[in-house]
């Protein structure tokens, strides 16, 4: 008998992933998801613990359960090895980094008008 489900909030980094036929396919890399909403977006997760191996990502859609130490999706072996691998976005676009127009006529100024909170 499976263990008892669990919610998704749970899960632990190393958890076992399993395809479809119940065959391990990984371990839990991270979760992604909004714990304050309870949103469950999907899991990433690798061979566990080799560097060189790059994360995949599933989509919340195809996790079928989650029971203690494991994760079970919906994909078959074939569509497993076809998922991509996971690249973490940026929180910040590169060019909202860049200072406005604005900014760049302050720094003019130097430490000198920024000290003294003056324009020169």
């Amino acid at each position: 008998m499976p263990p008892d489900p669990v919610a998704w909030k749970v899960v632990q980094q190393g958890w076992r992933v399993l395809d479809a036929e119940g065959n391990e396919v990984g371990k839990v890399d991270q979760i992604t998801g909004d714990i304050g909403a309870d949103i469950f977006d999907g899991v990433t997760f690798g061979d566990g613990g080799t560097v060189l191996t790059r994360a995949r990502y599933v989509p919340a859609e195809h996790v079928k359960a989650i029971r203690v130490g494991e994760v079970e999706l919906d994909l078959s072996p074939e569509e497993v090895s076809r998922l991509a691998p996971y690249t973490e976005i940026a929180s910040h676009p590169l060019a909202d980094l860049a200072p406005e127009p604005e900014q760049q006529q302050n720094r003019r100024g130097g430490l000198f008008s920024q000290m003294f909170r003056r324009r020169l």
